[in-house]
């Protein structure tokens, strides 16, 4: 049996291994390992891989998931969607999901999942992974590219409805400006899910984002007896669109 060494450090064969296979796994995890190395206990392995992260080669995110560091003691993050989506389980959305899609021009530091019912966040290197919980809004996702992350058509839906985790409206727009979703699939989403204030937001910023068919915000326009705010979280003043009933007291619109 033989042993393995570096400038400071001696490594068994089975923590050898681990490294060997480490190379080609993103993240990580104590299940995978056990199952490429079905010879060895899976104690033995559980045990290699806490001396590996003693040794400062390997970086223990959480229970049972671990990343590889180049440098002793800092890790490697090859794919921050795939660990977002090992550290929470749920899908890409978001504005990382407009990223995923390319439908913005920066690749953000923030990670957002959505959940089903939990949130949380995490800071890791330059990253900061964000859960958001969305109950049972939390669907529509596909696997592309190696991970889960909402169609391009939940994911309009998705930053309509919390446009604070996509940098907001006027964003939200220029990102669906730049995009060829199925509309129809886009207009479903919101009957589904969205009540009739949030349909009648979405009319306005797809109105705004200026490459939708006409039919798309009728679709979407509902008679309401009242103006809504279209961010209520902002100013109490603003413009007036009376066929949407909306109050715009968002601003910097690039086309204002």
């Amino acid at each position: 049996m033989g042993y393995y060494m570096d400038e400071k450090y001696y490594y068994g064969p089975v923590e050898q291994e681990i490294l060997d296979l480490s190379s080609e796994a993103f993240p990580i995890t104590t299940e995978a390992m056990v199952g490429a190395m079905e010879s060895t206990s899976p104690q033995v392995v559980r045990n290699a891989l806490s001396s590996l992260v003693e040794k400062g080669r390997l970086y223990r995110v959480q229970r049972g998931i671990y990343l590889r560091c180049d440098v002793p003691h800092k890790p490697t993050i090859e794919d921050p969607e795939a660990l977002g989506l090992a550290i929470y389980k749920g899908y890409i959305g978001f504005a990382t999901a407009l990223d995923h899609w390319g439908l913005i021009e920066y690749h953000a530091f923030t990670i957002f999942i959505v959940t089903h019912s939990r949130s949380a966040e995490r800071g890791l290197g330059l990253y900061v992974f964000r859960a958001i919980s969305m109950g049972k809004k939390a669907q529509g996702m596909v696997f592309d590219r190696g991970v889960y992350v909402s169609t391009l058509e939940k994911t309009i839906f998705d930053c309509i409805y919390k446009p604070e985790h996509a940098g907001g409206y006027p964003l939200v727009a220029q990102a669906i400006s730049e995009s060829k979703p199925d509309w129809n699939a886009v207009v479903e989403w919101f009957i589904l899910l969205g009540s009739p204030s949030l349909r009648n937001r979405a009319a306005y910023v797809i109105e705004r984002a200026g490459n939708a068919p006409n039919w798309v915000v009728d679709s979407l326009r509902v008679e309401l007896k009242d103006f809504i705010w279209l961010d209520p979280s902002l100013r109490r003043r603003g413009r007036l669109d009376k066929k949407l009933m909306i109050i715009d007291n968002v601003g910097g619109w690039d086309n204002d």
